[in-house]
């Protein structure tokens, strides 16, 4: 089943006294842009080498090994960060995401959920406005629940998970992801009529090549041959 991806690769250009770091930055950052991250990640190393006090560099190397599928990898490069800034949500919120493409949900909702304390505590709840350098080490609420709306259907925590996509909704955000996860919450506690309107608004709200679309058009289907037969 498709997962909803959000891996945060900062692109904010973070201006520090060190040319050469801004550099290999802004390097890394065009072959990201063209999706050539074994590329990317060898200017990421030089920049690390160079300046390894630079948390942004792990992040931006942790995504680009998620990309890979190098989930193991890119739990480290987060981890680096978290040890040394424990308030860098960007990092918490990636490493939940690579702990649920491991099938670690326990531990990934644990990720998710220090990721809210934290946005509370530190920086509220206000909406972040991504690229306008402002707060980059910050990741929306919304991105937030949904993340971990996911990660407990996996863990069969459907309260739970539909608590956070209800929140997601309500505020309109990745309304085709949050509605096509809420009709699988809906479809795993055998509510057939609520997930099969939720996949409606799918296929309604997304394109036509969509994957998520796509699989709500063959979940409707299988939703549908259910009903005749138990008529």
């Amino acid at each position: 089943m498709k997962k909803h991806t959000y891996i945060l690769i900062v692109i904010v250009s973070i201006f520090v006294s060190c040319s050469k770091t801004n550099q290999l930055f802004d390097e890394a950052v065009r072959l990201d842009n063209q999706e050539k991250y074994h590329e990317a990640i060898i200017v990421w190393n030089k920049l690390i080498r160079h300046n390894p006090a630079y948390l942004p560099a792990y992040i931006n190397r942790g995504a680009d090994k998620f990309a890979l599928k190098q989930y193991a990898e890119a739990i480290k490069d987060y981890c680096y960060v978290i040890n040394r800034d424990s308030t860098y949500i960007t990092a918490w919120v990636n490493r939940g995401c690579a702990k649920s493409e491991l099938n670690d949900y326990k531990s990934a909702i644990d990720d998710f959920n220090a990721a809210e304390r934290i946005k509370h505590e530190v920086y509220g709840y206000a909406q972040v406005i991504f690229y306008d350098k402002i707060n980059p080490n910050d990741v929306p609420l919304e991105e937030i629940c949904l993340q971990r709306g996911i990660a407990y259907w996996y863990a069969d925590s459907l309260n739970k998970a539909y608590s956070d996509l209800n929140y997601c909704i309500d505020r309109e955000y990745e309304v085709v992801c949050s509605y096509f996860w809420r009709a699988y919450v809906y479809w795993k506690a055998g509510k057939e009529k609520e997930a099969h309107n939720d996949f409606m608004t799918v296929i309604s709200q997304g394109r036509a090549d969509e994957d998520y679309v796509i699989q709500a058009r063959q979940n409707l289907k299988i939703l549908d041959k259910d009903s005749i037969l138990l008529k």
